[in-house]
């Protein structure tokens, strides 16, 4: 049987950007990704981003909310990344589901 962890966080964007690290994974995969915008019609790009500045994955010209099931394994900490947000400065709700089976 899995054991998920779930990485939830909360931050508001200054600038139409926010970032903030991830726990330090180890044999682990993201298997779900939640962001929600605080304000309907808020348009964003996420991305999550590994210790050696590499995009693991990213979205663009999201609107409202992010709820996208993945399969990404994960080793270090990353970079939860988020820019071009439309409402200046927005709340936003980060949740990531992760595999550590």
């Amino acid at each position: 049987m899995a054991t998920i962890h779930k990485q939830y966080t909360t931050g508001s964007s200054s600038s139409g950007a926010w970032s903030a690290n991830t726990d330090v994974y180890r044999g682990v995969t993201l298997e779900h990704v939640v962001i929600q915008a605080a304000t309907a019609g808020t348009t964003f790009d996420f991305s999550l981003t590994n210790e050696d500045s590499v995009v693991v994955k990213s979205w663009i010209g999201v609107t409202d909310e992010l709820n996208d099931q993945v399969y990404i394994p994960l080793v270090g900490k990353y970079t939860m990344s988020i820019a071009n947000a439309t409402n200046d400065p927005e709340n936003f709700k980060i949740l990531l589901m992760i595999d550590e089976a």
